[in-house]
């Protein structure tokens, strides 16, 4: 485990020395924004996951480290593949970390930012699981944004789906709002849940603050959200970095 938090740190501070002269920060790390990198610029983002489902039982969480390499096609058409790492703790297992899987995703951005009253976004995601039993997994997203000032508000209208006989169908959304301050900050607060949950009668709804914070070679995102409801999670968080090159 130490080793491979020596690999992760190496990494990060590999990308934040190879950035390029443009970056643009996620405002989020729980919900997908409008945005697209330019035609022909890649991306390097190092995702590190926590999920605490009772925080009163502290050795029962997760963590997830992801590392994503992202392409844009055309200035609205952005491709990318994720693999990601998993470390599951739970009372008397080994917490070694393990290979999780790896994923696909590809998103188009309709139109210019202000060409509609509302500016979308299509997401579409693969991801597959070695581990489970059905392994393969399909994500898509609507991406619904307003830019009012300094104000964003972003909305996510998700649909997951596990594939095979036994695959199972959410309905996912996920409401943003954040606020841009001086120096490149922006804070904001998140809001995500299910609509709808194969075999549960209570839905998932967590919410709380992220922050993010750009400069000219690299930008940074993290974010928090509190189970609202007992259905969900106590705690899950996420800290991304992000480099374009």
């Amino acid at each position: 485990m130490v080793k491979f938090l020596r690999i992760q740190i190496f990494l990060t501070a590999l990308m934040m020395a190879a950035g390029s002269s443009y970056a643009h920060t996620r405002n989020y790390v729980f919900t997908e924004q409008y945005r697209t990198i330019p035609q022909g610029q890649f991306e390097i983002e190092q995702w590190t996951k926590l999920k605490v489902p009772n925080r009163h039982v502290t050795n029962r969480h997760s963590w997830q480290y992801q590392t994503e390499l992202e392409y844009g096609v055309t200035d609205h058409w952005t491709v990318a593949h994720y693999q990601f790492w998993e470390t599951q703790n739970r009372v008397g297992s080994n917490d070694d970390t393990t290979y999780g899987g790896f994923k696909f995703e590809t998103k188009y951005r309709l139109g210019e930012k202000g060409k509609y009253w509302l500016d979308p976004l299509l997401y579409l995601e693969w991801e597959t699981e070695p581990r489970e039993d059905n392994p393969n997994k399909i994500e898509g997203k609507i991406v619904l944004s307003k830019d009012i000032g300094d104000l964003n508000v972003t909305y996510n209208q998700i649909i997951e789906s596990k594939l095979g006989n036994k695959g199972r169908t959410e309905q996912k959304f996920s409401l943003a709002a954040s606020y841009a301050l001086p120096g490149d900050v922006r804070l904001g607060v998140e809001f995500k849940g299910n609509y709808w949950q194969p075999g549960s009668r209570r839905n998932e709804l967590a919410l709380g603050p992220s922050l993010a914070f750009e400069t000219k070679y690299f930008w940074v995102a993290g974010g928090v959200v509190f189970g609202v409801n007992h259905a969900a999670s106590d705690v899950e968080s996420r800290v991304i970095v992000g480099v374009p090159f």
